[in-house]
């Protein structure tokens, strides 16, 4: 199984190792995270309450019970960060009861490649990583709103003079010099929205864990802003 769990980025701070080193480090909550569901690839593997279940065909036709089917393949579905009740939904509010847990803010699968050994309704802490030296973390950057191809795309300037009159940070050409009828080529770097997109960092060194807190400091920065949930999954490149 690929060892990973749910967290909240918290901010950047720096810590100093035993040689006196310096290293800036990112702190994330990762964890507690609740087991909302295992899936697996064949129906025998399903523990023995869940082979079959019910399904309500109305009035009139009473419920009927079916075995539920497969999903496929493997993964642990982990809930993060407990959601007021007021603001969740019946089904997510019912999903959530099937592991003995209220319904979660962040909701998000991780692959597993054989059946995990763990069950619904379980809890993992920041324990599952401490045996990992490098873990990938995936999370959503800042949103930068509509920006010039400078920001977005590190475009240089036009000159600065010479002729050039309020048009040094322009786009300039499009590149279709005799077919400009088209339109735009597609792909053209141009202005836009910019931020708000899913980044993974590969590679990233666990500095320090600290499990009575749930505290994981990570050597650099990860994507989002403070209090952004991110996705820490064991690194699935090998550290050169």
């Amino acid at each position: 199984m690929t060892i990973g769990i749910l967290g909240k980025k918290l901010g950047m701070t720096q810590v100093f190792q035993p040689d006196g080193t310096l290293v800036p480090v990112t702190v994330v909550q990762a964890g507690p995270c609740t087991v909302l569901q295992v899936k697996v690839k064949n129906t025998s593997e399903l523990p023995e309450p869940h082979r079959t279940a019910t399904t309500n065909l109305g009035k009139k036709r009473g419920k009927l019970a079916r075995p539920r089917r497969a999903d496929g393949y493997y993964a642990v579905q982990l809930g993060f960060d407990d959601q007021r009740e007021r603001n969740v939904n019946a089904a997510e509010k019912g999903h959530a009861a099937k592991a003995g847990a209220p319904a979660k803010r962040f909701v998000r699968e991780i692959r597993a490649a054989a059946l995990p050994a763990v069950k619904q309704g379980d809890v993992l802490n920041v324990d599952v990583l401490k045996d990992v030296r490098h873990v990938d973390v995936i999370g959503i950057t800042k949103g930068r709103g509509f920006t010039g191809t400078i920001k977005r795309w590190n475009f240089h300037r036009q000159p600065m003079s010479h002729g050039n009159s309020k048009h040094h940070r322009k786009v300039g050409g499009l590149g279709r010099t005799y077919s400009i009828n088209k339109g735009v080529p597609k792909g053209k770097k141009m202005c836009g929205h910019y931020g708000v997109e899913q980044v993974t960092i590969q590679n990233l060194e666990v500095v320090k864990i600290d499990a009575e807190r749930n505290l994981l400091f990570l050597r650099g920065a990860i994507p989002g802003h403070n209090d952004g949930y991110v996705i820490v999954k064991q690194t699935l490149k090998v550290q050169v």
